[in-house]
């Protein structure tokens, strides 16, 4: 039997090669990942190929899951988000056609570490870690372009992590008009992936960042609060110095010399008046 099959395969190339769609085998074959892969391995991948139909703002991965895939994206988009302390959204990354996510846990088998959702409608194309590990271990050489991804990947959470912290500096520092210019800079959802690092970093960190004007007019609430507690602060000491004074001896001691002098000067424009009228 096996050298029946060795015969087969000889005379027959295609045979026992899984039957996959040559237009899905050749979408493959164009991705920087598996560029230079065998079309008998990328039939093996695309024969084992699992598609999911995305509308926009549908969940694809929820943080937390179980990884059991990576997944490529066919056509559309999706993005990657992760929640603050405060359930605000944050954007980490965004995957268009022909790149690949969820490969990270390939390695270490964690659960899902983001929420990943559809931007528009998505044809995204699921495989097995199985499937993977099972092609690495027959053609090792494509370990090479998936270490290439991942250091890609690696380079991107360092832009990404530099850029927060710039970000974060101009806000401790009140400088609320270099996040505002970063905003308005980003007007599409989609951030084109010929970006550099930093500059895609930037556009993911608008979105978030547009928190900056609640906390710019926070601040000036805050201001002005506390510029009306210093005027009601200076009013109250300024009644306090006014009782200490109203009631010092020195005062009391001034009050009377006043009301001597006025009864004096009545006195007098009396005894004047007086004379007047006997004249």
């Amino acid at each position: 039997m096996v050298k029946l099959i060795s015969s087969l395969k000889q005379w027959w190339p295609g045979f026992g090669t899984p039957q996959a769609d040559p237009n899905l085998i050749k979408f493959l074959g164009q991705q920087s990942l598996f560029m230079h892969t065998p079309e008998t391995v990328l039939a093996k991948i695309a024969s084992q190929i699992t598609f999911r139909m995305l509308e926009k703002g549908d969940v694809l991965i929820r943080q937390g899951d179980p990884s059991e895939s990576l997944f490529m994206i066919r056509k559309g988009w999706v993005k990657v988000t992760t929640q603050s302390d405060k359930a605000e959204e944050v954007v980490l990354n965004q995957y268009g056609p022909g790149q690949i996510f969820g490969e990270m846990s390939l390695i270490d088998k964690e659960p899902r570490s983001n929420t990943v959702i559809a931007l528009r409608p998505t044809e995204v194309m699921e495989v097995r870690y199985d499937v993977i590990l099972q092609v690495l271990n027959e053609h090792p050489v494509l370990a090479i372009s998936f270490l290439q991804e991942m250091s890609n990947r690696v380079r991107f959470a360092n832009a990404y992590i530099e850029e927060s912290i710039t970000w974060c500096r101009h806000v401790a520092d009140g400088d609320y008009d270099f996040v505002q210019e970063q905003i308005e800079q980003t007007q599409s959802t989609i951030v084109d992936v010929s970006f550099s690092h930093q500059a895609r970093a930037s556009a993911f960190l608008s979105v978030f960042f547009r928190m900056a004007r609640s906390i710019q007019e926070r601040e000036e609430k805050l201001k002005r609060q506390v510029q009306q507690l210093i005027i009601e602060i200076d009013e109250g000491k300024r009644r306090q110095k006014v009782q200490e004074l109203t009631e010092s001896e020195f005062f009391e001691k001034l009050q009377e010399t006043a009301r001597r002098l006025r009864r004096e000067r009545q006195a007098k424009l009396d005894q004047q008046q007086s004379q007047a009228d006997h004249e």
